[in-house]
């Protein structure tokens, strides 16, 4: 989106309440000139409180004007988030989480391992909650990767989507081990919020 249509699209706001001030000051000033023109000559009217509300319009003026150019500010600091994360396009970044994506009937994931553990075993479930794969992994401390197929216990293909994963492990002492799931991808496109 080009950042002119961005400034526009966010000054909505703005250029309404801007709209609604001039037809109120229009009307007020109609109905000045009224007062003024059928004003009693012997008890004439008091200044001092068309001045106030000439001031009072003043100041909502001002007040619109400065939220008009607070959107413009905010659009372009949008505009200039989504400009400098395009250089994220085509990275592949990866991240600490339990969530991977099977796409293509394949998902990876790393782990990490503090120490050498008794068993490691990892579960993989569906957005339902339900577990579609078990299995064991490496048992040696580092980093590890994970490549799971797609398919569950039976060998069923799964549908691509969102799974958890759950790395657990014990030591030979019983102790449970903490290890970290690392996802990755490709970033395809950059949003802002």
């Amino acid at each position: 989106m080009e950042t002119s249509a961005l400034i526009s699209a966010t000054t909505g706001a703005a250029a309404t309440s801007k709209a609604k001030l001039a037809t109120d000051f229009d009307q007020f000033l109609k109905l000045l000139t009224a007062q003024l023109q059928n004003q009693d000559p012997l008890d004439p009217l008091n200044s001092n409180e068309f001045v106030q509300q000439l001031v009072s319009f003043t100041g909502v003026e001002q007040a619109i004007a400065t939220n008009a150019n607070l959107e413009n500010l905010i659009a372009l600091n949008k505009a200039g988030q989504a400009a400098s994360a395009v250089g994220y396009l085509g990275t592949t970044i990866e991240a600490t989480g339990n969530q991977i994506a099977l796409a293509g009937g394949e998902a990876r994931f790393l782990y990490t391992l503090p120490e050498n553990a008794a068993s490691i075993s990892i579960l993989i479930a569906d957005d339902a909650g339900e577990t579609v794969f078990v299995g064991k992994g490496n048992i040696t401390a580092g980093e590890h990767g994970f490549v799971w197929d797609g398919r569950d216990a039976n060998g069923v293909p799964q549908p691509d989507g969102i799974y958890k994963v759950t790395v657990s492990g014990f030591t030979a002492d019983d102790i449970l081990l903490s290890i970290p799931t690392v996802i990755g991808g490709r970033v395809t496109r950059v949003e802002t919020v």
